[in-house]
């Protein structure tokens, strides 16, 4: 089930560094479409002996010389017209960037510029609501072997605790002889014997 909540955002700084090369790319991609796009039609056009003819009609109407031609200097005219996608370039860029210098400070007085953004949320899939369900029994199964370990935990301590036999700590070497409370041979002697307990 998709749910749709209207939030209302409030844009109240642009980054100007990012307006720069953000704008940059996008003019620079439009200036070579326009110098591409000249290029290859002035291509066609020449194939298709435009020129040529609108030549001649100058010339029968006789608004042009014999000797002249309409076209004139092709190099001339590519180099005006990569100049003026150049031109083009920069100046959009430095427009873009001033205007969000600008967007900046009168954001700082007004509020910024607010928008209504829908916001879809989606219900939790079967897929979804499975997983969780897998991961609780995990949990749960977690939980059961812990309190099984547990419970043999404590009936072993139990059980030692009953029959055990508990032996002295052997003598540290770096003890000296005279303060230690029992002598090696007195603590082997103070050792139940097993085999008379049996009996």
């Amino acid at each position: 089930m998709v749910r749709v909540n209207r939030v209302r955002r409030i844009i109240r700084k642009v980054d100007p560094w990012t307006v720069l090369k953000v704008t940059f790319v996008l003019n620079f991609v439009v200036a070579l479409t326009i110098v591409l796009g000249f290029s290859i039609l002035w291509v066609l056009l020449i194939n298709a002996g435009v020129p040529q003819g609108l030549e001649d009609i100058a010339r029968r109407l006789a608004l042009l010389d014999d000797n002249a031609s309409l076209v004139g200097n092709i190099e001339a005219l590519f180099s005006s017209v990569v100049f003026l996608a150049a031109v083009y370039l920069l100046t959009q860029t430095a427009l873009a960037t001033v205007g969000a210098f600008f967007y900046n400070l009168v954001s700082d007085l007004v509020g910024g510029i607010e928008v209504v953004v829908l916001e879809e949320s989606y219900g939790e899939t079967p897929l979804v609501k499975d997983k969780k369900r897998k991961k609780e029994k995990d949990e749960n199964k977690e939980t059961v072997f812990m309190t099984l370990s547990k419970t043999v935990k404590n009936l072993r301590s139990q059980t030692k605790k009953e029959g055990e036999v508990v032996y002295p700590e052997m003598p540290r070497p770096d003890v000296p002889r005279d303060i230690e409370e029992q002598t090696l041979s007195e603590s082997f002697k103070n050792i139940p014997n097993e085999e008379e307990d049996s009996k």
